[in-house]
């Protein structure tokens, strides 16, 4: 760590010990930087969580130090500081320090949501038996699935930003190689990041299991990096990890002026799945359903109807109807309003489109049609939707 001028009574030393090497960590700094803006005299250094960087933080004396705490030792000896600290990450599931991270549980839930609308009954989790947030992610995945009547299957093995000292790799892969053999297919498996995912992608093409219509592939943190390495490019959750970084610096800044924080655990939602092409598959074996769900994925955007669905898949619009019931829990109609949801929300997350301009693209008459549909659906109106997002996933233009 470099050293600074000397500091002035209006000035905020603030360490941030996370390191670049994860792309979740630059995010968060982006979001740290963001806050410290807004802010006159803040000084931020930055370096790794690593043991040589103990004796110049010492010598550097911060005001405060946002950290990411996955090494017990080194967080140890960062807190023996008593220096105020905040940490974003639950790898130590239970440190006290003040946290601020992304509710986990609620990714977990948000994966079992995204594979069933897919039609998959056979589900996987890879990721560390260990790590807090990787628990919390296999929890709330294995809850919500179990609501809908379905198991799951872990297999464990630890993607940290350090690697456990002497851990086999050969003997890894040889683990997870037979854990996948014996998977059902087509099986659906979330893994508690996009590293780990990556792995199985590499595992399933030595195996010659073919991703994603065998094995579809579910990673965390959307590091496009990471997940365009991999071959086939991997799906990911994306979560708030700007934001993360705005809600740490704003948390440092009060414990550095004295205050009490209001909380001392901030989970923040997951924003939302960035499909690529490791989970473009739907995984039902009746013909006509697949069929007709492809039609519907397809044409959403179009003025399609349950007419122009069962003409299409070429079965009575009663037999269709039944299928929809018996292997999807929904009519063929909550299927296509679903469809063009969902198109709905990519416009609204990705595009500053007006409303009525997304209405169109989405396959809705107009943009009050839309507003009527996406409040039955969500319970909060699309303007409300984009803001929201644009809250989670980073900052307000006022924060920027």
């Amino acid at each position: 760590m470099a050293t600074s001028t000397p500091q002035t009574l209006s000035s905020r030393r603030v360490a941030l010990i996370m390191g670049q090497d994860l792309a979740y960590n630059r995010e968060v700094m982006r979001g740290v930087q963001a806050y410290a803006h807004s802010k006159t005299g803040w000084v931020i250094r930055d370096g790794p969580l690593a043991r040589y960087v103990l004796k110049p933080l010492r010598e550097w004396k911060p005001d405060g130090i946002i950290a990411h705490l996955y090494d017990r030792k080194i967080a140890d000896e960062l807190v023996a500081l008593g220096v105020p600290m905040v940490n974003t990450t639950s790898t130590l599931a239970d440190l006290d320090v003040p946290l601020v991270e992304a509710d986990h549980l609620a990714v977990g839930r948000m994966a079992a949501e995204y594979f069933l609308s897919r039609g998959f009954r056979n589900f996987g989790f890879f990721g560390s038996a260990h790590a807090g947030f990787s628990r919390d992610r296999e929890e709330g995945f294995r809850d919500a699935l179990a609501k809908k009547g379905f198991s799951l299957t872990s297999c464990y093995a630890e993607y940290l930003p350090r690697p456990l000292a002497g851990v086999s790799w050969v003997n890894v892969d040889d683990r997870v190689r037979a854990w996948l053999n014996e998977l059902p297919k087509p099986v659906a498996i979330l893994s508690s990041n996009d590293v780990p995912s990556r792995e199985l992608a590499d595992i399933c093409q030595q195996l010659e299991l073919a991703v994603p219509d065998q094995v579809a592939l579910l990673g965390v943190d959307n590091d496009e990096l990471e997940c365009n390495l991999a071959t086939p490019p991997l799906s990911s959750i994306v979560i708030p990890s700007q934001r993360i970084g705005y809600e740490a610096a704003e948390a440092i800044d009060r414990l550095m002026s004295g205050e009490a924080l209001r909380q001392t655990r901030n989970y923040l939602p997951p924003v939302r799945v960035a499909t690529r092409f490791s989970t473009d598959t739907l995984a039902i074996e009746d013909a006509d359903l697949r069929v007709a769900l492809a039609y519907i994925r397809s044409h959403a955007h179009l003025p399609i109807d349950v007419e122009a669905v069962h003409e299409h898949a070429a079965v009575s619009r009663r037999m269709l109807e039944r299928k929809f019931r018996e292997q999807l829990g929904r009519t063929v109609l909550d299927e296509i309003r679903r469809a063009r949801i969902e198109l709905a929300k990519q416009l609204l997350i990705e595009t500053d489109l007006a409303m009525p301009a997304i209405a169109k693209r989405a396959g809705f008459s107009g943009a009050r049609r839309l507003a009527v549909v996406f409040r039955e659906e969500e319970t909060i109106t699309p303007t409300e939707f984009r803001e929201s997002v644009r809250r989670r996933n980073g900052l307000s233009h006022s924060e920027t």
